[in-house]
């Protein structure tokens, strides 16, 4: 089924209606719904920086609409599918990451937790402290910039100097073969 396509140009401004249009349904809603759920976790969790993914998550389901239109149409049913899978491989991968990077997973939390703490309970109060202290209403002001700075710095300490494993000079009596040139000269 041939679709027009200026109407197709028109829908791809919107993420997941290109795709809707051209008839891959799942692949349309599950881009509508990422755009969303990033959307609205921006804005009621106050993390304005989850606003970086939705240009990418843009540029994406406009090009892909672009993409699905040079597909034949029995090809992009039998394609059709959620972006996210919620099969038995994803599951696999997803706990094999979880079981690899508990630790980098566990502490990001704990910061996204103390940032949600902090814009939520703490910020709405420092703005009585503005009139009062204002040394420390600066000091407090700082404090997620702070710890993003230092989560920054650990994090180049840690992949610079940390993770990698240092391997004991061959004893003599390992099977260590010298590299002695090339041997058809």
């Amino acid at each position: 089924m041939k679709k027009n396509s200026f109407f197709a140009f028109c829908f791809a401004f919107i993420p997941g209606a290109g795709q809707m249009y051209l008839g891959m349904m799942k692949r349309g809603v599950s881009l509508m719904l990422a755009f969303s759920v990033i959307s609205v976790a921006a804005g009621f969790l106050y993390l304005p920086i989850l606003t970086v993914f939705l240009p990418v998550l843009w540029f994406f389901a406009f090009f892909d609409t672009f993409n699905i239109k040079a597909i034949p149409y029995e090809q992009r049913v039998a394609q059709d599918a959620f972006l996210f899978q919620l099969d038995g491989a994803f599951h696999r991968d997803w706990k094999a990451l979880v079981q690899r990077r508990h630790t980098l997973i566990g502490g990001g939390c704990i910061l996204l937790g103390f940032y949600l703490l902090y814009t939520s309970l703490l910020r709405p109060f420092l703005w009585k402290l503005s009139d009062y202290l204002p040394w420390l209403y600066d000091l407090l002001r700082a404090v997620p910039s702070l710890i993003v700075a230092v989560a920054i710095i650990a994090l180049g300490i840690h992949l610079a100097f940390g993770g990698r494993e240092i391997s004991a000079p061959p004893q003599s009596g390992d099977d260590f073969v010298e590299y002695g040139g090339k041997r058809d000269e």
